[in-house]
């Protein structure tokens, strides 16, 4: 697990980006300069982003979170980035191999990146792969509010206010890839529960090192939309990170306020945000249907193909927890019927891209994946979807030997 063990394409960082963020970091609002309640056609990607996890807002979060359930449920699921797009990143690759110049730091202060032309575009995911926080966590792209740019790409009146940067950082093979992989994770999530619930069982879920939760969050709404029965759903978003889970508390209270959720507690149906460590203990008791990994094994070693150390001969040391602590973890937490989702992470140029500024990753094939899941407990059941980078991957838990 790298760095401080965040899960980057998730963490939330309260300064990562100004409350009114619209087209390429300016402020944006409607032609008039004002925004109705409940309207998201003046927002731009960031803007949506600060919008939905603010304190105030509350019509508007709705009708984002409403924006993007009609996407993800009711449209067809979008194509990748064209091939041609794609061929396109390893120019973008050499670009930016020349242009970028790294700066060292001493102390606690972190040594970051120069590079002109993102400096210039005073974009938030610009500033979020040029400079950490700290030296331990260098090797992650901090920031989750530019990490959710992307997902706010996909509802169409957002996408429509888009800037360049916008575009270039979102809707590159990386961004757009993220975006197949997010409708993936929700789809699946709302069918594997809602099957459950059809056949008149309860379902618990659970959104491991789930940041702030957005792809767990649509599923269970479209749950209750369909007029399931709260009480016999239990949904848990956790995350280490105690601010991307004030985050997603703050968002859920909203939400429950204008669309009549039940706000969970730790022993009760409903759905609630958490603060946890994937390694913690496991409590008593605890067993869930559906649990969703996506996003957390490239930051966890163990079974890959390939590692951002070894491709640059860098110093590799082990970590205490790894990818086979994980598949033992998902084993403790399930039902015995239990359904997983994971996703491989191949090597794709756009990806060399971020190893520029220093982030590094575990690359895993499918068939690493399942060699992972299988040490756990879990066989294949099908691939969700595949695009450059992703596969979406769910798994079964298999029984006992002999039953």
């Amino acid at each position: 697990m790298r760095g401080d063990g965040g899960f980057p394409i998730r963490r939330l960082s309260d300064s990562s980006v100004e409350m009114n963020a619209g087209k390429d970091g300016q402020d944006q609002a409607g032609a008039d300069g004002k925004r109705k309640a409940g309207d998201v056609g003046g927002l731009a990607p960031m803007g949506a982003v600060a919008a939905l996890y603010s304190e105030g807002d509350v019509s508007v979060s709705s009708a984002i979170l409403s924006t993007l359930s009609t996407e993800i449920f009711e449209q067809p699921v979008p194509k990748p980035t064209s091939r041609f797009r794609a061929a396109l990143a390893g120019l973008s690759y050499r670009v930016l191999k020349r242009t970028t110049v790294r700066e060292e730091s001493g102390g606690k202060a972190s040594g970051g990146y120069r590079n002109r032309l993102l400096e210039r575009s005073g974009h938030p995911y610009a500033q979020a792969l040029l400079a950490s926080s700290t030296p331990e966590t260098q090797s992650l792209v901090e920031g989750g509010d530019p990490m959710n740019g992307p997902y706010m790409m996909i509802a169409p009146e957002i996408r429509a206010n888009s800037g360049l940067w916008d575009n270039l950082f979102f809707n590159s093979v990386q961004g757009k890839d993220v975006q197949l992989r997010f409708i993936w994770e929700t789809k699946t999530t709302y069918e594997l529960a809602k099957t459950r619930l059809s056949a008149g069982r309860p379902v618990r879920l659970k959104a491991l090192a789930g940041g702030t939760g957005l792809s767990m969050i649509l599923a269970y709404d479209r749950l209750i939309h369909d007029g399931e029965d709260a009480g016999q759903i239990t949904c848990r978003i956790t995350d280490r990170d105690t601010a991307n889970t004030a985050k997603t508390s703050r968002l859920l209270a909203k939400l429950a306020a204008v669309r009549g959720w039940k706000i969970g507690t730790r022993d009760e149906s409903g759905i609630l945000a958490l603060t946890e460590d994937i390694f913690a203990e496991a409590m008593a008791g605890e067993s869930y249907d559906v649990v969703t990994t996506v996003g957390i094994l490239e930051y966890l070693q163990g079974h890959t193909c390939e590692t951002t150390e070894r491709r640059r001969g860098l110093p590799e040391p082990k970590e205490a927890k790894t990818v086979l602590h994980l598949a033992e973890k998902l084993s403790e937490m399930t039902a015995g019927d239990a359904a997983v989702l994971a996703n491989s992470y191949r090597p794709h140029p756009s990806i060399r891209i971020l190893e520029l500024f220093g982030k590094t990753y575990d690359y895993r094939t499918k068939e690493n994946v399942d060699a992972v899941m299988a040490t756990g407990g879990f066989h294949p059941v099908r691939t969700v979807g595949s695009s450059f980078i992703y596969d979406v991957l769910v798994y079964g838990k298999s029984p006992p030997s002999g039953s």
